[in-house]
């Protein structure tokens, strides 16, 4: 909700606090920038010190720096103060899977809890846009914060009692976890090469002419050399059987990294197309902050009843199906945009665009944070939903300054006489950008996911009995090496977590098919005996 009213309140943010120009849009791209930095990290601490203390302390830090972005004098502290927010959210983001996968077992309600929690960003986003837009031009922008953060206590203070305490057997005091089982010189790796890019990033936002600059080139360039370091170190950390922060074994996965992929180019999209179409109702119709931010009503309409059908759907309906057919409905949003005139009527097409552009990045956001809940045992899963929210920032972030790249290009070679005219070229470029990103989607979906099933079915014997269960007798059959994980001690060997992404030994029930990946000899054999023997049992009842 925060950065929702940010964009709404951004051109009276800007004049109260005496933002300049080319800093205008750093309150934004600071707090992603943060919290894209720093979700690994958290996510891998959260897995030793527990979710629930992980998300109780970001909670209120969240809290504490929204009072302070409103109470806000200066440009510098209100980048700082946005800054602070988005290592608070680090905090939150990736332990939310595991609270929910602890919470609720797997089935219907599970579904429902995070086709909600997927519903909550783009909706507390949009809500944002429109409360920022209302606050701004009445009460004014700083009471948006201020209400924000008395919500948002309220709902830490209930969290202590509500929020489920998950615990792990660990054997290892949790300092000497910290220090030993948790790989921090890859979470330096990453995260010093992530912010040095979204720092690029974020200039290039600005200005497109500041990547000419030769420190953001070698800031660039320096970044780049890190990632692509980064699976190399993740390789040496496994040859030598130590932590590897982010195993390379995992983007083997084609699911997971479709997943990961696919919400990197669709939030990339939807952050693009509520920003642009902000611009367009304010700089190109003239709206003022309050009307513009009410025209996005028909996007919460559309984004609460599109999760209240999937819950209903996901769970009957394949994956792939549900993945491809709402992009395909979200492709229709920028073309909209890309080809409306500058006078057009609000319910001539902005309307329309709005209404359809939360589809695709709902519905993907939900099944993906389930596939990841299905696929990882309790003790990797805050890593996980780290890594995963990890591309979603990232994609605001590289999606907004590529498309203003590319506006702000167009509009300056525009040959139109009026002013607003070349803005609508520059924009209408960066709408087109975003359609071939939405269309990027379609096609990481339909390769990405065609192999996986539907999600949280129940039925026979076999496929109601634990996934750990099965496996650790399945691999205690085969005769694998026992495995230390977080300062265990080894027990009856089983799979690698990573290794069981997307596997599908529930084939068809816990939502994924087989994804080619060979097994042991004797894994299929062991698999078709709990088949006879759930049959068997069905037929004595």
């Amino acid at each position: 909700m925060g950065s929702g009213i940010l964009i709404a309140a951004l051109p009276r943010i800007a004049s109260d606090v005496n933002i300049p120009d080319g800093l205008i849009l750093w309150p934004a791209a600071v707090y992603a920038l943060a919290a894209g930095c720093l979700l690994h990290v958290f996510g891998a601490i959260g897995d030793i010190v527990g979710p629930k203390s992980m998300w109780v302390v970001g909670s209120f830090l969240f809290v504490v720096f929204t009072v302070a972005v409103g109470l806000a004098a200066t440009s510098m502290q209100i980048i700082l103060f946005r800054t602070c927010l988005g290592i608070a959210m680090s905090m939150c983001l990736p332990t939310t899977v595991s609270l929910i996968t602890n919470t609720f077992p797997r089935g219907q309600w599970r579904n429902t809890a995070f086709a909600m929690n997927g519903m909550a960003q783009p909706l507390g986003y949009a809500l944002g846009l429109v409360l920022g837009g209302i606050f701004t031009d009445t009460i004014g922008w700083r009471w948006s914060y201020y209400i924000m953060a008395m919500i948002n206590f309220c709902i830490s203070v209930t969290s202590i009692w509500s929020l489920p305490t998950v615990t792990h057997p660990f054997k290892k005091e949790w300092t000497r976890q910290l220090r030993e089982d948790v790989d921090w010189v890859g979470a330096t790796i990453l995260s010093a090469s992530l912010g040095m890019l979204m720092y690029v990033l974020g200039m290039v936002t600005s200005d497109y002419r500041n990547l000419r600059k030769a420190s953001n080139i070698a800031l660039l360039s320096i970044s780049l050399v890190l990632l692509a370091g980064f699976p190399c170190w993740m390789y040496w950390q496994a040859k030598h059987d130590r932590p590897a922060l982010i195993p390379n074994r995992l983007w083997r996965q084609a699911t997971f990294a479709s997943a990961c992929l696919g919400v990197f180019f669709c939030w990339a999209s939807l952050n693009g197309i509520e920003y642009f179409t902000t611009l367009f109702f304010q700089q190109v119709q003239g709206l003022p902050a309050l009307e513009s931010s009410i025209r996005y009503f028909s996007q919460i309409i559309m984004g609460t009843s599109v999760n209240i059908v999937l819950v209903y759907l996901i769970s009957r309906v394949r994956i792939v199906v549900l993945a491809v057919a709402s992009a395909c409905i979200t492709l229709v949003s920028p073309a909209i945009m890309a080809t409306v005139g500058v006078d057009a009527s609000y319910w001539a097409g902005p309307c329309w665009a709005l209404f359809l552009c939360p589809v695709n990045p709902w519905v993907l956001f939900s099944i993906s944070n389930l596939l990841i809940s299905d696929a990882l045992p309790a003790d990797e899963q805050s890593l996980a939903g780290g890594v995963f929210n990890q591309f979603a920032q990232f994609g605001n972030s590289v999606g907004l300054a590529i498309t203003a790249v590319i506006a702000a290009s167009v509009t300056e070679h525009s040959s139109e006489l009026g002013e607003k005219t070349r803005l609508m070229d520059g924009f209408r470029a960066a709408f087109w950008a975003i359609f071939a990103s939405t269309g990027a989607v379609i096609v990481i979906s339909a390769v990405g996911f065609r192999k996986a099933g539907v999600i949280g079915q129940k039925g026979t014997v076999d496929e109601d009995m634990s996934t750990k269960t099965l496996e650790a007798e399945i691999w205690g059959h085969v005769g694998s090496e026992p495995r230390r994980s977080h300062g265990m001690e080894p027990q009856q060997s089983r799979s690698s977590p990573i290794d069981r992404v997307f596997r599908g030994i529930d084939t068809g029930q816990s939502g994924f098919s087989q994804s080619g990946q060979s097994t042991p000899a004797g894994v299929e054999l062991k698999k078709e005996e709990y088949k006879d023997k759930g049959k068997e049992e069905q037929g004595k009842q």
